[in-house]
């Protein structure tokens, strides 16, 4: 028997979760990084006590650090067609414009790290960025329910997306420095579409 790994808002709220996630994307700035963009961004400074990175980056209070969101309308367009494999690609185009923009810009105007808030863990690592767990306060349980919530509502498989996957659904911070992601995403040119 599956079991959901957590709870989400009840079906009646979702236009209300809508309104909401709207809300938020426009208050937050939050843009995509193209036309056909699964990703977008939002411009952030750290704050909080420094983060070392695993390549030795050092991501200082203040320090620009914008923060990675998905666009799930576009991601939803993807998961009717051939989900997941065409999300996939079209992220890594996102990250390979995101590497180009990175070296585009003045030294001085370049962010020392990108990083996000996620519930889907083993997708972010596997595109490089270094996944953290977060204390379990009463904020970060509210973004937990909240993310779950986006994902069953965004999903192809609505809630039974929730049961799918290993281990608890819950939220952790993930973060890539702007010199991994220019490692990683910037060393070759974009392949054609």
């Amino acid at each position: 028997m599956r079991r959901s790994r957590g709870s989400t808002a009840p079906r009646i709220l979702d236009p209300i979760l809508g309104l909401v996630e709207r809300v938020d994307r426009r208050l937050r700035r939050i843009h995509p990084l193209g036309e056909d963009s699964v990703l977008a961004l939002e411009r952030h400074r750290h704050r909080g006590a420094p983060v070392r990175l695993g390549d030795g980056t050092v991501v200082h209070p203040g320090d620009l650090a914008p923060i990675i969101h998905f666009d799930n309308r576009r991601m939803r367009q993807l998961a009717s067609t051939t989900w997941p494999t065409e999300a996939w690609r079209a992220a890594r185009r996102d990250l390979r414009k995101l590497a180009a923009a990175q070296l585009a810009l003045p030294p001085d105007e370049r962010p020392v790290a990108y990083h996000g808030t996620t519930v889907l863990a083993a997708l972010t690592q596997r595109a490089g960025f270094e996944v953290r767990e977060r204390r379990r306060t009463p904020w970060v349980r509210l973004q937990d329910w909240y993310l779950r919530s986006l994902l069953a509502r965004w999903a192809p498989a609505g809630r039974d997306r929730l049961t799918r996957g290993h281990g608890p659904l819950q939220t952790r911070v993930a973060w890539l420095s702007a010199g991994q992601l220019v490692r990683r995403y910037g060393a070759s040119p974009p392949r054609p579409e």
